[in-house]
């Protein structure tokens, strides 16, 4: 679920059961660093002494999208196996970004990018979050995301989201709907939406028109 966090105490016990029924963890981290309600958690990963937990993060989040640079932490028998697939895929990451991302870091000025962001990020949630109580019908879950780009909503019975999406386009609004995260084809009444990209009167407008698409199908329903 987009913006819910992990509590420690979860990420110990789930570490703990990999421990125990020999598994590997794969920590696909992003959005880890874009807190908003909360103070840093550790990652799964430092609860990690068995080399179970591969740490995955990315700079396309918190620096640049552009970059496509990331990172991992991982055994180094995994580590090596990781870098022959990275061989076989493309050789290697544009050296030059990596350069360029080296000398951000060094100067000192990420943390004060990602402190930035943050401060974009966080009304912009509030925005969306006010915007869905104003303009979405009766019947609607949306938990307030602590961090990242996204808020997850959960419709009322006898929507999908998947099929109301062209509804959505021909408004000129686009939602991920909640299948594409699934496995097992649930979420058929969820969707993600980012407030990250838009401003803020993008936003408010945009979830205006989804909720009128959503009072219209809820009638057509009923």
């Amino acid at each position: 679920t987009a913006g819910v966090i992990m509590p420690e105490a979860r990420r110990k016990k789930l570490v703990d059961l990999a421990n125990e029924y020999d598994l590997v963890i794969v920590e696909d981290d992003p959005y880890g660093k874009l807190r908003f309600d909360v103070d840093h958690i550790k990652p799964i990963k430092s609860f990690d002494d068995e080399g179970r937990v591969i740490y995955m993060s990315t700079f396309s989040k918190i620096l640049s999208p552009g970059f496509r640079l990331a990172w991992t932490i991982a055994s180094d028998e995994l580590s090596r196996k990781m870098i022959i697939c990275k061989q076989a895929l493309d050789l290697c990451t544009n050296t030059f970004t990596q350069f360029i991302v080296n000398d951000f870091m060094r100067s000192g000025s990420l943390d004060l990018h990602i402190m930035k962001i943050c401060e974009m990020y966080k009304p912009k949630r509030d925005i969306m979050m006010k915007a869905m109580e104003n303009y979405f019908p009766d019947g609607y879950v949306c938990n307030k995301p602590k961090g990242g780009m996204f808020a997850w909503a959960t419709l009322p019975e006898g929507i999908d989201t998947e099929i109301m999406f062209l509804d959505a386009l021909k408004e000129k609004v686009a939602y991920v709907h909640g299948k594409a995260f699934s496995v097992d084809g649930s979420g058929g009444r969820s969707m993600r939406l980012n407030f990250s990209y838009a401003n803020s009167e993008k936003i408010e407008e945009g979830m205006k028109r989804l909720g009128a698409v959503i009072d219209k199908k809820l009638k057509v329903i009923c």
